[in-house]
C-alpha cells in the first residue's frame, strides 16, 4: 500500500502550488504532461491517487470524462465535497484498482507510483484498466534538485522521505517487465536548473528542445498500449488475412462424418 496521504499533507501541498516556485512548476509540469501525452479527441480518464481532485478539474476543464481513485478516505470525502458531481473520485489502491479491464483510454499516474510500496503492481494495474496510454508523472532520481532533497533529508524533515525516485531508463525497463517487451513510449523531462530558479528561467524551462535530457527533475512519459493477442478471425476472413495458410472452411454446411464428400456435379443432390 505504502504512504497514504493526509489531509494535511495535502493541504501542505497546495500551499506550496499557490505560491513561488511551486506555481510555475505546477503549470510547467501540466504543459509538460500535455505535450507528451498528446490526445487528439476527448477521453475517459482515470487518475490514480488523485489527492483532493486539482488535476481532476484540470483535465475536466480540457473536456475529459474524469474519474479518481484515491487510497485516503479523508481525501476522498474533500475531494467529493470540492469536485462537480459529474467528476467521480472512489476509494482504492493502485495495486488493486477497483475497475473492469480497459475500463478507461488512458490512466495517469501523477507523482504516485513513488509512494506505492509495489510499484510494478501499481503500474500492471494501470495497463489493466487502460486501452490506449498510461501517463506518467515520476520525480528523476538524477536531477539536481533530487540530490539536494537527499541533502536535505539530513536536517530537515519532509514528505519526501517516504518516496522513491525513478530514471527514465527504470520506468522503461519497469514498463516492459509489465508488457512483456519494450513498449512504444514517449517521454520528455523539465526542472533541469534548481526549483527556487523556475520563475526567472520558465521560459528556458518550457521551450521543447530543453526537455529531450534525462535530467530534469520530472519525468512525463506516455506508455503506449498494444494488444497481445490477436482475436480469431472469421473462416472468410481468415483465407484473406493469412493467404499463406491451409484453406479454411468457408461455408456454413457442415458434412456428417459419414457422408462421402460431394463434388461439384452432385451439389444438388446433397441438399
Amino acid at each position: 500500500m505504502g504512504y497514504v496521504f493526509r489531509l494535511e499533507d495535502a493541504l501542505r501541498m497546495e500551499r506550496w502550488e499557490t505560491s513561488e516556485p511551486g506555481r510555475t512548476a505546477l503549470r510547467l509540469e501540466r504543459r509538460l504532461l500535455e505535450r507528451v501525452w498528446a490526445p487528439v479527441h476527448a477521453q475517459r480518464v482515470l487518475e490514480v491517487g488523485c489527492g483532493t481532485g486539482s488535476f481532476l478539474r484540470w483535465l475536466s476543464g480540457r473536456g475529459h470524462a474524469v474519474t479518481g481513485v484515491e487510497p485516503s478516505w479523508e481525501l476522498v470525502r474533500e475531494a467529493q465535497r470540492r469536485l462537480p458531481e459529474k467528476i467521480s473520485v472512489r476509494h482504492g489502491f493502485a495495486e488493486d484498482l477497483p475497475f473492469s479491464d480497459n475500463e478507461f483510454d488512458t490512466v495517469a499516474l501523477i507523482t504516485t507510483l513513488e509512494f506505492v510500496e509495489k510499484p510494478r503492481e501499481a503500474l500492471a494495474e494501470a495497463c489493466r484498466v487502460a486501452r490506449k496510454h498510461v501517463l506518467l508523472g515520476v520525480l528523476n532520481k538524477w536531477s539536481l534538485s533530487a540530490c539536494y532533497r537527499r541533502l536535505e533529508f539530513l536536517w530537515k524533515p519532509s514528505l519526501y522521505r517516504k518516496a522513491s525516485f525513478y530514471s527514465v531508463a527504470h520506468l522503461k525497463k519497469m514498463a516492459g517487465s509489465v508488457l512483456h517487451g519494450p513498449p512504444p513510449c514517449v517521454w520528455r523531462t523539465c526542472f533541469l536548473l534548481p526549483l527556487w530558479t523556475l520563475p526567472h528561467v520558465d521560459f528556458l524551462e518550457s521551450a521543447p528542445w530543453l526537455q529531450v535530457h534525462p535530467f530534469g527533475h520530472f519525468i512525463a512519459m506516455r506508455i503506449d498500449l498494444r494488444p497481445l493477442t490477436r482475436p480469431l478471425q472469421e473462416p472468410i476472413m481468415e483465407k484473406v488475412m493469412n493467404p499463406g495458410r491451409a484453406r479454411a472452411q468457408t461455408s456454413c454446411l457442415r458434412l456428417p462424418n459419414n457422408r462421402p464428400s460431394v463434388g461439384k456435379d452432385a451439389g444438388v443432390h446433397a441438399l
